[in-house]
Formats: C-alpha cells, sequence, structure tokens
C-alpha cells in the first residue's frame, strides 16, 4: 500500500497559527488604540477641569464652596457696598451695577450665607427691584441650572419681590440654605425709620408706657437695626483707608447731606425753587493760587477733598474781597470741621501751621440744576411709585419717546418737563399712547405731547448718513442701531440686497455708500417720500433704487428685474469719478467707473418683527426656470434671508429657537430645525419681547 502525503495537515496547522497570529495582532492594535482612547479622554478630562478653573471657576458651585471650606465660622449676614459708576445716569453703570448685585448673590448661594445687604448711596437699584431680581434669577440659573434658590429682594418701605427655591433639599444645599434674601440700602433709609420711631417713642411716653430717662441711644440703635437691618457679620466695600479714616455710619450720614431734598406732593408739580439746598462744609482757603494742584492732590490722597459728581472742587474764595482779587479755596468732606483741628489730617494740620492754607467755612449751594434726572423724579414722585422709576427712553433727533406704565401716567408732564430740562438738545416730549401697528398698518403709532413743541418732522444721523422723515407717519427705532450695522456688515461691496421692509432707508443707504446695490422697499408712501430724500441727501442713487409696493409682490419683482437688465444688457451702473484740477492746464476729466450689477440677489433683508414670517411663503419657486445660476453649476449660492421676528419672553433659547423654526417651516413648506447649517438664530434684544434675526 503507498501511504498517503500528509500535506493537509501541515497546511491545517499553518493555518490556525496565521489566525492565531491576526487574533494577537488585532488584540495588540485594539489594546493600543483603547489606551490611546482613554489616555485622550483623560487629557480632555484633565485640560477641561483646568480650564474650568482658569477662567469658569467663579461659576462652578463645588470649588466656591472649596474656597471657603477653611473658614472658622461663614458670615449669616453679608453686607457688601457698591458705587454707580456714571453718576446716577443710568446706561452701562446701571448695567453694571445690576450686574455686581447677581453675581455676588449668586456666589452667596454657593457658599450658603442666606443674608445679604446692599448699600449703594444714590439708591438707583430702588427703582429696579424687579428687573434687578430677574438678573438674580438668571444669574443663579447659569451657576446652578434650572433649579436653583429661592430669592428674596426688598427694600426698606417697599414691596419685596421673591421667587421660590427650585433646588431639592440634598446636603449641597440644605433646607435652611435653599433661600437668599437680599436687602438693598441706600444713603436715605433711615429716615422714614426714625420719624416713625420717634413717633411711637412719643406715644409710649404720652400713655406712661415708656420714661423719658429709658430713651438713650442704645434703644434707638436697637429699635432701627430691628426695623430696617441688623448688624452684618462681614462688611466688604471699604478701604483702609476710610476704616481708619471714618465709620461706616458717618460715611453714610455724611454723604446723605448731597442728596437732592424731598419735594413730594400729590399735585405732582415741578417747582424748581425747592431744589435749592444749602450744605455747610468747611473750605481750605489757598493763599497762592499758584498752589492750588498741589493742595488739591495732597487733600485728594488724605481723602479730605470733597470729590462729587458735577461739583467744582475749586471755587471762589467765600469772602467776596478776596473773590474779587482772585482768591481760590478747596472745597472739604462734611467731616473735616472749620473750629476742630482733631478732624484735620496731620498734613492739612502742617499746612494750616505754616500758613500756606487756612481752614474756613462754607455755605455750597446747590440748586436744580446740579440734580440728575434721576434725583429729581425720585425726589418727586411718592414712594409707591418708585417701583420702575422712568429713565428709558428712545431719542429720535430732538425728540423724546417716553412710553410710561399706567402708574406713572399721573406724573407725566412733571417727568417729561424734568427730561427736558436735564437734556438740552430735547425739544418735544411724547409719550406713545397706544401699541404699534395699531393706528396704522404702517408700523406707526398714537402719541401725546407732554412738554415741549409739537414739531414731530426730525434730522437723524446713523452710519455717517442723514435722514430726514416724520417721526409721526414713519416707523424708526433707535434701538436698531446695532442690527443695522450688523446686517450692513455682512454685505460685500458688489453684491444685491432686496430690503422688503425698508423704512426710510437705515439699512439701504448705509449699504449704498459701501457700494451695495440696494432694491429698498416700503409700502407706506411717508417712508418711501423719506428714503428717496435719504438716497439723494446721501448721493447713493446709483446703488440704491426705491419702490414703493405690497411686499409679497416685491420680493418677486425685484428677482425678476434682475434678471430682465441682465438679459436686456442694462446692467451696468456708471459712476463720474471726481474731477483733477491742474495748475498747468484745465482739468482732464478721468473715465468714469463702471460697475455690473450680478444678476440674482444676494441677501434680502425683512425687519418686520410682527410679520416678516408670513412673507417666507413668497420665496417659494422664487428662482424657478434659473437653476443653473446656482450651485451646483456655478459658485453663486441661493440668497440669505435675513428675517426679523418677535418672540415671548423666556430664559430658554433653545425652547425659543425651537418655535420660530416651526413658525417658518409652516410658511416655507418644508421642515426647518435648530442646528441646520443654513440657520442661524440671532437674538437681537431683550426688551419686553425677544427680536430675533
Amino acid at each position: 500500500m503507498v501511504e498517503k502525503p500528509k500535506s493537509h495537515s501541515r497546511l491545517g496547522v499553518r493555518k490556525f497559527l496565521r489566525n492565531q497570529l491576526h487574533i494577537l495582532l488585532y488584540a495588540i492594535v485594539h489594546t493600543i488604540f483603547s489606551v490611546y482612547i482613554r489616555l485622550r479622554q483623560a487629557y480632555h478630562a484633565v485640560k477641561d477641569q483646568i480650564l474650568a478653573i482658569l477662567y469658569y471657576h467663579h461659576r462652578t458651585p463645588e470649588l466656591i464652596q472649596k474656597d471657603v471650606k477653611g473658614l472658622s465660622r461663614l458670615p449669616k449676614h453679608l453686607s457688601v457696598i457698591l458705587k454707580l459708576e456714571d453718576g446716577g445716569r443710568g446706561g452701562a453703570g446701571l448695567e453694571a451695577l445690576v450686574d455686581e448685585v447677581a453675581e455676588i448673590s449668586a456666589w452667596c448661594a454657593c457658599v450658603g450665607i442666606p443674608m445679604l445687604s446692599v448699600y449703594e448711596q444714590t439708591g438707583i437699584l430702588k427703582g429696579y427691584i424687579p428687573a434687578t431680581h430677574r438678573a438674580m434669577s438668571r444669574k443663579l440659573s447659569s451657576y446652578f441650572g434650572p433649579q436653583h434658590h429661592g430669592i428674596s429682594l426688598r427694600s426698606p418701605h417697599m414691596p419685596s419681590v421673591e421667587s421660590p427655591a427650585t433646588t431639592p433639599t440634598s446636603e449641597t444645599h440644605p433646607a435652611g440654605a435653599r433661600n437668599l434674601s437680599v436687602l438693598l440700602l441706600s444713603a436715605e433709609d433711615g429716615r422714614d425709620s426714625l420719624v416713625d420711631l420717634t413717633k411711637t417713642l412719643a406715644e409710649m411716653s404720652q400713655r406712661s408706657k415708656l420714661s423719658s430717662k429709658d430713651i438713650s441711644l442704645d434703644l434707638v440703635d436697637a429699635e432701627i437695626s430691628e426695623s430696617v437691618v441688623g448688624e452684618p457679620d462681614l462688611l466688604i466695600g471699604l478701604k483702609v483707608e476710610q476704616v481708619r479714616n471714618e465709620t461706616p455710619v458717618a460715611s453714610f450720614d455724611a454723604m446723605s447731606l448731597f442728596r437732592p431734598p424731598l419735594v413730594r406732593s400729590a399735585s405732582a408739580t415741578l417747582n424748581r425753587a425747592l431744589f435749592s439746598k444749602t450744605i455747610p462744609v468747611a473750605a481750605a482757603r489757598i493763599q497762592s493760587v499758584k498752589n492750588i494742584s498741589k493742595f488739591r492732590a495732597q487733600l485728594q490722597k488724605t481723602k479730605e477733598l470733597l470729590i462729587l459728581e458735577r461739583l467744582l472742587i475749586v471755587r471762589p474764595d467765600p469772602d467776596p474781597t478776596l473773590a474779587a482779587k482772585g482768591g481760590k479755596c478747596l472745597l472739604l468732606k462734611p467731616h473735616v470741621k472749620p473750629t476742630d483741628p482733631t478732624t484735620w489730617s496731620t498734613e492739612l494740620q502742617e499746612s494750616v501751621k505754616e500758613e500756606e492754607l487756612q481752614i474756613v467755612p462754607y455755605d455750597l449751594t446747590l440748586n436744580y440744576d446740579y440734580w440728575t434726572y434721576h434725583d429729581v423724579v425720585t425726589s418727586l414722585l411718592p414712594e409707591d411709585a418708585l417701583g420702575e422709576v422712568p429713565v428709558g427712553f428712545a431719542i429720535v433727533g430732538h425728540i423724546a419717546h417716553l412710553n410710561l406704565k399706567d402708574e406713572y401716567l399721573p406724573y407725566k408732564n412733571v417727568i417729561a418737563q424734568v427730561l427736558m430740562d436735564k437734556n438740552p438738545n430735547i425739544l418735544t416730549v411724547i409719550n406713545k399712547t397706544d401699541d404699534v401697528g395699531t393706528l396704522s398698518e404702517f408700523r406707526t403709532f398714537a402719541y401725546e405731547v407732554l412738554a415741549g413743541v409739537n414739531k414731530m418732522k426730525v434730522e437723524v444721523s446713523e452710519a455717517d448718513c442723514t435722514f430726514r422723515f416724520d417721526y409721526s407717519q414713519v416707523y424708526w427705532n433707535t434701538r436698531l442701531q446695532t442690527e443695522h450695522k450688523r446686517l450692513v456688515d455682512s454685505f460685500n461691496p458688489g453684491e444685491v440686497v432686496c430690503d422688503v421692509m425698508a423704512g426710510v432707508g437705515p439699512f439701504a443707504v448705509p449699504a449704498g455708500k459701501k457700494g451695495v446695490f440696494v432694491w429698498a422697499n416700503d409700502l407706506n408712501p411717508a417712508s418711501y417720500a423719506s428714503m428717496k430724500d435719504a438716497i439723494a441727501r446721501n448721493k447713493v442713487e446709483h446703488f440704491v433704487r426705491p419702490f414703493c409696493e405690497d411686499g409679497h409682490t416685491f420680493i418677486h419683482h425685484a428677482a425678476d428685474d434682475l434678471l430682465s437688465l441682465t438679459a436686456e444688457g442694462q446692467n451696468t451702473v456708471t459712476i463720474p469719478s471726481k474731477q483733477k484740477h491742474s495748475r498747468k492746464g484745465p482739468p482732464i476729466p478721468p473715465p468714469p467707473k463702471i460697475i455690473t450689477v450680478p444678476q440674482t440677489i444676494n441677501h434680502f433683508v425683512m425687519n418686520l418683527p410682527a410679520n416678516a414670517i408670513d412673507f417666507l411663503g413668497s420665496f417659494n419657486g422664487l428662482y424657478h426656470g434659473h437653476e443653473a445660476l446656482f450651485v451646483p453649476n456655478t459658485e453663486i449660492k441661493l440668497p440669505m434671508i435675513h428675517v426679523h421676528c418677535f418672540s415671548t419672553k423666556s430664559d430658554d433659547n433653545v425652547k425659543e429657537s425651537v418655535e420660530i423654526c416651526e413658525r417658518i417651516t409652516e410658511k416655507l413648506g418644508y421642515e426647518v430645525k435648530v442646528g441646520d447649517k443654513d440657520l442661524t438664530i440671532h437674538e437681537l434684544s431683550e426688551r419686553g419681547n425677544n427680536n430675533y434675526g
């Protein structure tokens, strides 16, 4: 018998070994890749943690709690002293102050401090208690998420604003620390309490329930502390020099001298003479006017110089004879007494001893012209009307446009008069009496003239362009200036923009100056007339073409118009060049500049927030039959549509975006979702309703 070869057996062993080798190699590669992934994840985790500590530690409650863990005792009542940076005129300083209160409140909530009192001299925050409460809620949400502490915001003799806690009780947030109470204080606080306490003590004394011998400083102090606010465990806000030179209470009382007098009355009339106030202070008489700068710097360093907003520190000498000879003096703080050298700093005593200075009494008179609008209005209005003092208003040319709430209507005329007094450029103050668009379809509104002349024709400058229009017949929103610039900046010279609701041209005219071709339309004949004037006035006739027709039809009209111009060979614009003058001979006219107008539109703008989304259906089939003009056949993209809309007020931007997409989907007829590459939602402002673009 012949033995069969064993080649099959050997091949089976090789195949087995090869498979095992493959498995081993796969295992090694998989292990290396897994280790790499793990190391990469660990690297990013450590990196994110480091970046969080470096950049976002202030919004990480756990890290903030670690910061205070080593303290032997945590204050139960924290008091801070803040300052309004812009002298009581509101604006950016007020916004920064509100944000600072919200930030400190969130920090207190993180570490478990249940009571916070905020002292701000002017008391401007008391006019914005609801707005401050909203800012605090948003700040807590950014720290803790949707579930956070309860907030109680109040001020003496004013109703509080409260919101319940949404944080579940846990070791991190025990039940006792789930609520944060914030008290707003100012230089005026304590006056009403002193009056009430005086009446109470007098009644108790008359009824023989209290002896006059029992009335002491300790009793008054205890009663005031109980009715206003107890002593804080920790006070933050005074520098070392302030603590050394003057106690907080003395500082508060002294500075309250420079608050405007209270002239509240039921008639709500303006008597400017009642705002004159004379304050006895001290002044440093300078023997030689050459030393004014020297002693001004010295007294400022020793914290004795009286520095107030809008107040001249260098004054004529109180002695008329010396003043006539050019004598000058420097105003000093109230704690410096002319007859008490112990209230003078060592440097001041030395200067007096060397007869370079002399401390004399000075009667400082502050009249109506000194006080700000906020000072006067808060002094005039009754306490129950100080919830949100009206300080915000729009200025359109010489017109101030108010939108007063019902509770301020009884005081509308006095508010308007003060507003005019404090803003010399304002000649007319009006108040809106109905919503925009109620009077007509052209977004105009009903109004009443509260002060000044009934002159509604204005001139406005924006983006280096001049506009003239009748404010009672057209729509103009000064708060949209940033949005106008944002969109115009996104347009490139040589592109075509179709402004469907152009108004008087705040988008169209600046874009035309930039070399952008604009087909600008508005249904309002008054807006159309003013837009034509702005086009001529700003010399953009070669780039901006005005129209007055319905927006739905204009969308197709503009697109068809461009296509027709190209087809007919009329899609060029000739811009004459400026003449060059020469001394050697007659000026040689340079050749004109010829620019070709594209045949398709790059941008559509629909700035009609109330119903601009309703116009989206008009874009369906806009370039039907001309698909070859766009990608992928060419490099030209379909037009970008900038549509503005209102959305209900909410802290949930994701929810708002989803609702906006649903409205767009309904009008376009196909689904648009948040996150689509061709969709961008930009939040413009937060003024009652949210405005999106």
